[in-house]
């Protein structure tokens, strides 16, 4: 866990290492858990975000919560960050893209699940968001930020609620590829102090992605 003492050398060192325009900046793993009506249509996903340290930190410090630094919120302290970071602008959609084969299925609005703060110094939410327009059958889910300000890594546990038998394969982002697609988009744009404007929209090409495959 980063304490208040150890913040700003560690802010100074990010600032000082990464170059001018350099994306992301906030660092987020993430999980997913499916729900499935009778019929075995998936009518919801609910989305885990677990947050870098330093970025917790930084929220921690925001809010006021946790001032003893002993990583146990209150129940008051969950009740007033519940949500905090559902109020999405600047075009940003919450990151989860479902589909099911070429179609794009549409999503609810995202409804606050739960808050925490782990042992490792981490906070983690959950929230869950309707899924529109399914059939029964297979689909693929990513979570990821178009414009790459936000890393999203999907290593956290992907599931799908009371389907044992389905099975879920994680597929990973091919960074070699995505870090060429972004040098190439940087150059068109004029380099990367250009970019601190002008970002170009690469988050797709880092994305993970999770295959789901259910029987029958």
């Amino acid at each position: 866990m980063i304490t208040p003492a150890r913040l700003f050398p560690a802010i100074c060192l990010a600032l000082w290492a990464a170059p001018l325009g350099a994306h992301p900046h906030i660092f987020v793993d993430a999980g997913l858990r499916l729900l499935r009506d009778e019929a075995g249509v998936v009518t919801a996903v609910e989305v885990t975000w677990r947050y870098d340290e330093l970025y917790t930190l930084l929220l921690t410090e925001d809010y006021g919560i946790d001032p003893d630094y002993d990583l146990v919120l209150t129940e008051a302290e969950v009740a007033q960050m519940l949500g905090f970071d559902l109020n999405w602008s600047g075009g940003f959609e919450g990151g989860l893209v479902v589909r099911q084969g070429d179609r794009l299925l549409d999503l609810g609005a995202p409804e606050p699940v739960s808050l925490a703060l782990l042992p490792s110094g981490q906070l983690e939410t959950t929230h869950r968001r309707a899924v529109q327009g399914a059939v029964a059958g297979d689909l693929v889910a990513q979570v990821y930020d178009p414009e790459f300000y936000i890393a999203f890594e999907m290593i956290l546990p992907v599931s799908v609620a009371g389907s044992p038998a389905c099975a879920t394969d994680l597929v990973r982002a091919d960074l070699d590829a995505a870090y060429a697609v972004l040098e190439t988009a940087l150059e068109e744009i004029g380099g990367a102090v250009a970019a601190e404007d002008n970002f170009p929209p690469v988050g797709a090409y880092f994305a993970d992605r999770v295959e789901v495959t259910c029987p029958g």
